[in-house]
């Protein structure tokens, strides 16, 4: 599926490149490139791996979205030798259990992969500024390829660059986040790099820290993606209820692994391209043809056609709304899915178009639906519209719609029990997923409208392009957190980015449903006298009265979180082996082992051997909870000789 998503994604920016502005990757082009962008490859990844793919397809298609004709090429790490370093980017696998005793052998390779790729990153961009010396540099790496970039930036001239990106980096750093209930999760402040980490609790990656993560002469320069659940860039995960695993170490390593290794899937190259391209615009304002960023390409649009029998004097005219809908928004660059619904009897929400289709794709799945059984019965608009919040892979900040189609009321509770109550709070906890709807006539569109209203979305009658142009140009708003905590009278910040021209700002801060407060900007604070917990909301509307929500789960707790911790803890050196014992602490499952920048991997063991130090080796402890929260890491230095190692909290500057 990823390989299929890349293709269509790839075929459509280079025939967009070809037709529109064969100019701009034109890499034997006599003259010197504006840019040159660098990306730096994860563990084990070949060149043009899937990430590095994604990336530059991304990149190129934001710069034709935006209309810009600056002249670019991509350089991959690893592509040559650059007086005499280039980047292996070795294997390694984060993602183990370790049992009693392992090997320190990879972790000493590891370590120099990453300082071939620092010494051949250096090496490319002062050949290539010699030669031409107006050029500048964009970089980005993912996994070990960050640490490339975190460890590098600083043995470069920051002058010659315009922006460094990191995804998924274990060296990452958010002060923000640091304590058991960090200043990050009230909304406080948080970090100008910090462009997308959703857990509020994200603080340290799970190897040492970079302290400070942006040098002085880097701000303003550098962005940092870490998904949540990626527990690689130190972000935790959060298990269901009830906790049913036999092994929460394993749970633990699938979901990271899960997380860490879908930057692909969850449109966050997409978010990243966006903000690079927009800092592409800030230095080259002459080479964009238009003034403004017009349409967002960030949309994710289902479209649910009701199929029953009485939909048969309709039909033609919905699916030409609904062709109309799906061209404009994927010329403009977002994503639409396509379904059908009916009794719930007959079939469940039926999935025509996965998101990352073609229009030509879209047109004959679109043809072939057709009326057949129903009749004038009320449809299982709910069920459906459950199986479509579930089952969709939406894009993390992505505006997200689900365009309906249909004649007949919906039937409440549905014939599985499904209730608006029980789809509103889901459409909530995706981001949110505003629902709107196409009818024949006022009546059958008032039945919908209390559910409707609560999803803020809007309901059309007509036919026309009116639907259209709301859905592409209503503005988009989200907040950069996910989930807030903190205790009761403690002090909420939340603040929200948005696009267009906002000229009102409502918000529900006591879950709801009610907007009871009213701003002139995108920020509010609010303390919370007791224990409690729901979904914020915030409601934008813009100079054409188009309208965008957000939302964002907060829990107040009097309680205080248990900091993970190894207690009695011992580490000796003898010979070329370490020696580890400790006892878990409360509320600790187990810990995060690295030496020399590397995890070697995940343990919930309490005698650990490490064998093969032959050199001087930092060793890195990390607790973790059992969500999935790192801890305070734990660091000592081995030399060569047999002795106690006394292993400390780390803080101050790598």
């Amino acid at each position: 599926m990823r390989k299929q998503l890349f293709a269509r994604i790839a075929a459509s920016a280079v025939a967009f490149t070809v037709v529109c502005l064969p100019l701009a990757t034109n890499s034997s082009a006599a003259s010197c490139d504006d840019i040159k962008f660098i990306f730096a490859r994860g563990s084990g990844q070949t060149l043009e791996d899937e990430d590095y793919l994604i990336y530059k397809a991304s990149i190129k298609a934001e710069l034709l979205r935006q209309k810009s004709n600056v002249k670019y090429d991509f350089y991959e790490l690893g592509s040559s030798y650059q007086d005499g370093a280039k980047y292996p980017a070795i294997s390694l696998n984060f993602f183990r259990v370790i049992g009693s005793k392992i090997s320190a052998g990879a972790a000493f390779s590891f370590s120099k992969s990453v300082n071939q790729g620092i010494m051949e990153l250096k090496n490319y961009t002062e050949t290539i500024s010699a030669s031409c010396p107006n050029i500048k540099f964009i970089v980005a790496g993912y996994s070990q390829g960050a640490m490339v970039i975190t460890n590098g930036l600083d043995n470069l001239n920051s002058d010659k660059f315009i922006y460094a990106a990191t995804f998924g980096d274990p060296k990452l750093y958010l002060p923000e986040g640091k304590g058991l209930i960090p200043s990050a999760c009230l909304g406080k402040g948080l970090s100008s790099y910090r462009i997308f980490a959703p857990n509020c609790k994200t603080y340290t990656g799970s190897l040492e820290a970079k302290k400070p993560y942006v040098s002085e002469g880097w701000k303003g320069k550098v962005g940092l993606w870490c998904k949540d659940k990626d527990l690689v860039c130190g972000a935790g995960l959060k298990f269901g209820t009830p906790k049913n695993y036999n092994n929460l170490i394993e749970q633990i390593i699938q979901s990271a692994l899960a997380s860490h290794t879908r930057y692909t899937d969850d449109g966050i190259y997409t978010l990243a391209a966006k903000t690079i391209v927009e800092k592409i615009r800030t230095f080259y304002p002459e080479s964009f043809l238009s003034n403004t960023n017009s349409i967002s390409s960030n949309r994710d649009t289902v479209i649910l056609i009701d199929d029953t029998k009485s939909m048969y004097s309709l039909l033609n005219s919905y699916k030409a709304e609904a062709r109309r809908l799906a061209k404009e928004t994927i010329d403009a660059g977002g994503r639409v899915a396509l379904y059908s619904y009916g009794d719930l009897e007959e079939h469940r929400a039926k999935r025509l178009v996965d998101f990352g289709a073609s229009f030509k794709q879209f047109s004959s799945a679109l043809e072939e639906i057709s009326p057949k059984g129903g009749g004038d019965e009320e449809e299982s608009f709910y069920s459906a519209i459950k199986d479509i919040l579930i089952n969709q892979d939406w894009h993390v900040g992505a505006t997200k719609s689900i365009i309906v189609l249909t004649d007949a009321p919906a039937l409440i509770p549905d014939r599985d029990g499904t209730t608006p109550e029980q789809i509103f709070i889901k459409t909530l906890e995706i981001d949110p997923v505003n629902v709107f709807l196409i009818t024949k006539d006022e009546a059958t569109a008032n039945t919908y409208q209390n559910f409707i209203f609560s999803t803020n979305g809007q309901t059309f009658i007509t036919v026309d392009t009116t639907s259209t142009d709301y859905l592409l140009n209503r503005p988009s708003v989200e907040f950069p957190l996910t989930e807030y905590s903190g205790k009761p009278n403690e002090i909420f910040d939340f603040t929200a980015t948005t696009t267009g021209e906002i000229i009102k700002y409502e918000w529900d801060l006591d879950f709801d449903g009610i907007f009871e407060s009213v701003t002139s900007t995108p920020n509010i604070s609010k303390a919370y006298l007791s224990d409690c917990s729901g979904f914020i909301q915030l409601r934008v509307t813009d100079n054409n009265n188009f309208i965008s929500t957000a939302s964002a789960q907060v829990t107040v707790s009097s309680e205080t979180p248990k900091e993970p911790t190894l207690e009695n803890l011992k580490v000796t050196k003898k010979g070329t082996s370490i020696y580890i014992n400790y006892k878990l602490g409360e509320n600790t499952i187990g810990a995060v082992v690295a030496i020399n920048d590397t995890i070697l991997g995940f343990t919930s063991e309490e005698n650990i051997e490490i064998e093969d130090i032959t050199e001087k080796t930092a060793l890195t402890l990390t607790p973790i909870t059992e969500d999935g929260t790192l801890g305070v890491p734990i660091m000592g230095t081995t030399e060569s000789t047999n002795y106690p190692i006394a292993l400390v909290p780390k803080t101050g500057k790598k």
